[in-house]
């Protein structure tokens, strides 16, 4: 008896703090929330991830060297090409034209390369994560891969000597 008296007192208590737990009003949750909004808005309000990424990281000088860089590898192979040339009477350059456009694009590509590191710096911790495949898995994919890939090239050739045959036949 007293056991049911005991049952039925906990039963009792537990509703009424279950009655406290739910006795918040609406207009508390709704505070709560609007107070969780606008901290989170004058968190990033103004702010863009990107741009404080790059300032903080990626100083102004990074990219004026990448853009010199890309513009003296431009000139280099421009030159190679023979869209651009240097008069043979120029000092020094005008003797070697080739060699000074190698010696460009050479030191622009590295220039390019060492202006590029900071930006893949980040990564290669994580390339480190990846688990690769055992090699005769590997193997066993590239196979069917090629196989698929040689598969559908004959079977578009064959679809283009169809269609081929049929408009001359048309026309």
């Amino acid at each position: 008896m007293e056991e049911n008296k005991n049952v039925t007192e906990n039963a009792e208590l537990q509703s009424q703090l279950d009655q406290k737990k739910i006795s918040h009003t609406k207009e508390e949750v709704q505070e709560k929330v609007e107070k969780q909004i606008k901290k989170n808005k004058a968190k990033f309000e103004g702010k863009s991830r990107i741009m404080e990424y790059l300032k903080t990281e990626h100083k102004w000088e990074n990219y004026l060297f990448l853009a010199v860089s890309i513009i003296t590898l431009l000139i280099g192979v421009l030159m190679l090409t023979g869209a651009l040339v240097v008069k043979n009477n120029f000092p020094v350059i005008g003797d070697f034209p080739d060699v000074f456009a190698w010696i460009l694009v050479v030191l622009a590509s590295i220039g390019t390369i060492y202006a590029l590191y900071p930006f893949f710096k980040p990564a290669f911790p994580e390339i480190k994560k990846i688990s690769w495949l055992p090699w005769l898995k590997f193997v066993g994919n590239s196979v069917r891969v090629f196989l698929f890939l040689i598969i559908f090239a004959l079977l578009f050739l064959l679809y283009d000597s169809f269609i081929t045959q049929i408009l001359d036949r048309i026309l």
